[in-house]
């Protein structure tokens, strides 16, 4: 069914088009929220290679440890079996674009999205683009701080309530022309520049990213038909709880017996008899 909402979902016209090659990055996959991946291949040899690395720092002898390391590697063997069409040279290009303008890509902000370079434990060099997600000050937690007089909120006032003078008046005009505002935006951008920020706006990288080739929707098919965990956007959803339950487990050192042993007989309801 998944499958058969992609299809429709994917479809640019009214008409649905099953030999579509390629999925639309960003298009709906028919599950609520999720949206097509534009790399999963990346995505998941990231994820999967950082696991592995990370589950290093976990004794051999635990049974989580075991137990991921096999998962993780047989979905990492099965996502190696498959490789975009135009893959290598779009690797030598990436690899050369990196090389002559690895700070110009990373020192700004692409539609919202900070890049960076991850440099991964396979060997492999990953440039991600992640979004910035702005701070929600009702998150914060309040502490106590009363505001002073001259900040805090008043009520409304009526404009025969406000007495502005004649000099005043004309200061506020004056500073509402174009030509006032553009000094003050080459001020700000001045300033920001001192001060060692970036406009995103003003100042856009002179060289652009190439995105890495797309799979065919057929070997996302045939890649999420091995993996048996639904779309291929669920399986990198998991992989990134699977990585951040690593740092987890190993915090607090889940191999480790307990400061009490438990009763003799306690656990036997839940042994796997054959």
């Amino acid at each position: 069914m998944r499958a058969a909402l992609r299809l429709f979902a994917s479809a640019a016209t009214g008409t649905v088009r099953p030999s579509a090659r390629f999925l639309k990055p960003g298009s709906p996959t028919g599950l609520t929220g999720l949206g097509t991946h534009p790399s999963p291949r990346s995505a998941l040899l990231y994820l999967y290679n950082q696991t592995l690395d990370k589950l290093k720092q976990i004794p051999e002898h635990s049974l989580y440890r075991q137990s991921s390391e096999a998962l993780t590697k047989h979905r990492l063997a099965i996502v190696e079996q498959y490789k975009p069409e135009g893959y290598d040279a779009w690797q030598a290009r990436a690899s050369k674009l990196l090389n002559e303008h690895l700070h110009d890509l990373t020192a700004r902000q692409y539609d919202g999205q900070q890049a960076r370079v991850a440099f991964g434990s396979d060997g492999r060099v990953y440039f991600i683009r992640q979004m910035i997600t702005p701070k929600d000050w009702r998150d914060v937690e309040y502490d106590g701080a009363v505001q002073t007089p001259h900040t805090s909120w008043d009520g409304a006032r009526y404009p025969s309530e406000v007495e502005i003078t004649e000099e005043e008046i004309v200061e506020l005009e004056e500073s509402y022309k174009p030509e006032t505002m553009d000094r003050f935006r080459e001020l700000a951008r001045r300033l920001a520049k001192e001060k060692g920020f970036t406009d995103d706006v003003a100042e856009k990288s002179p060289v652009e990213w190439e995105a890495e080739p797309q799979l065919t929707a057929e070997q996302v098919a045939e890649m999420e038909a091995k993996i048996g965990s639904g779309l291929i956007e669920e399986v990198i959803q998991v992989a990134e709880g699977e990585l951040k339950l690593v740092d987890i487990m190993a915090k607090a050192k889940a191999w480790e017996a307990l400061e009490e042993d438990a009763p003799e007989g306690q656990w036997t309801y839940f042994e796997r008899k054959q």
